[in-house]
C-alpha cells in the first residue's frame, strides 16, 4: 500500500514489530554471498563520502536484498499492487538512515538522493514500489537514536517473552534471559533520560512500552524459571520527566507564596 507521510508518534509505531525486522536483518546478514550477487549497484555516484571499510555499492546491494526479502514476507496481507505495509516503509527508511549514519564521513547523509540513485539504476526493480519515492527522508540524528533505543527495547521484550513461554529453543536460556533483562533495563533508563531534552512523542511511546511490558511480561508466568529471577526483570520505576515536572510545580508554589502573604495577613486580623 502507498506509504503515508508520518508525523509525531506515527514515526515510532513500526518499532513495536522490531523483533520481526531484527530477524529479517539477521537473515540478510547471513546471506552475504547472495547479497553480493545483486546487480546494478556498481559505480553508484553520490555526493556522500563513505568510510574506508564500506562502499556505496555494498549498501546498495544490501538495501536491494533487504527490499526483496521484505516483499516476500510482508508484515500484513498484500496484493500485487499493494506490496508494503506502512510499517515496512517506515522500517526501510529507518534502516537506510541508520546505515548511512554509521558509514558516511562527517555524518552528512543524503537519504533521498541515495535512494534515487539506486532506483535510477534499477528502474524495473522499483517500478511496483513508487510509494517509496516521496517517502525516503532524513531522520533527525537525535530522533534516530531514540528510535534505535525503542527498536532494541521491543526486541529484548519479545526475546524475554519467548524464553518465558518456552518458545525459544536456545541451549543457554539460563544465561540469555538475564542478559536480555539487563540490556532492556539499561536501554530503558537511557531512553527515559533522553526525554529530558524534549521529544514528547518519544516519551509517550516509552510510557506505552512501560504499560505493555508490565502487563504482558511482568504478569506472565515464567515457565522457564530463568527470567523472573533476574535482578533486572522488573522495569525500573524511573521517570525523570515526571520528576522534573513535579519539581517545577513545587518551585512555582514556593515562589508564589511570598506574593500571596500580603493579601492573606490582613484577613487573619479581621
Amino acid at each position: 500500500m502507498p506509504c503515508k507521510k508520518w508525523t509525531g508518534k506515527e514515526m515510532y509505531t513500526f518499532l513495536m514489530n522490531s523483533n520481526y525486522y531484527k530477524a529479517l536483518e539477521k537473515y540478510v546478514g547471513g546471506m552475504v554471498d547472495k547479497v553480493k550477487e545483486e546487480k546494478e549497484c556498481d559505480n553508484l555516484s553520490t555526493s556522500m563520502t563513505f568510510s574506508n571499510d564500506i562502499r556505496a555499492e555494498d549498501i546498495c546491494q544490501e538495501f536491494k536484498f533487504l527490499h526483496k526479502s521484505l516483499r516476500k514476507s510482508a508484515m500484513e496481507e498484500t496484493t500485487v499492487n499493494d506490496t508494503f505495509s506502512d510499517y515496512d516503509c517506515d522500517f526501510l527508511n529507518f534502516w537506510l538512515n541508520n546505515k548511512l549514519r554509521k558509514n558516511v564521513n562527517n555524518g552528512s547523509i543524503e537519504v533521498k538522493e541515495f535512494y534515487e540513485k539506486i532506483k535510477n539504476k534499477n528502474n524495473d526493480f522499483f517500478t511496483k514500489n513508487n510509494e517509496l519515492d516521496d517517502y525516503m527522508r532524513i531522520i533527525d540524528l537525535d530522533i534516530l537514536e531514540n528510535m534505535k533505543l525503542l527498536y532494541e527495547l521491543y526486541d529484548a521484550k519479545q526475546k524475554i517473552l519467548d524464553i518465558m513461554l518456552k518458545q525459544d529453543y536456545s541451549s543457554n536460556q539460563e544465561k540469555l534471559c538475564p542478559e536480555y533483562t539487563k540490556t532492556l533495563h539499561d536501554n530503558y533508563i537511557q531512553a527515559m533520560n533522553n526525554c529530558l531534552n524534549g521529544y514528547d512523542d518519544f516519551y509517550n511511546e516509552l510510557k506505552f512500552f512501560e504499560r505493555d511490558y508490565k502487563y504482558f511480561i511482568e504478569k506472565k508466568t515464567d515457565e522457564s524459571g530463568y527470567c523472573k529471577s533476574s535482578d533486572f526483570f522488573l522495569l525500573p520505576e524511573y521517570d525523570p520527566v515526571l520528576e522534573a515536572k513535579q519539581r517545577r510545580i513545587m518551585l512555582t508554589k514556593i515562589l508564589g507564596a511570598p506574593l500571596i502573604l500580603p493579601f492573606v495577613i490582613p484577613l487573619l486580623y479581621k
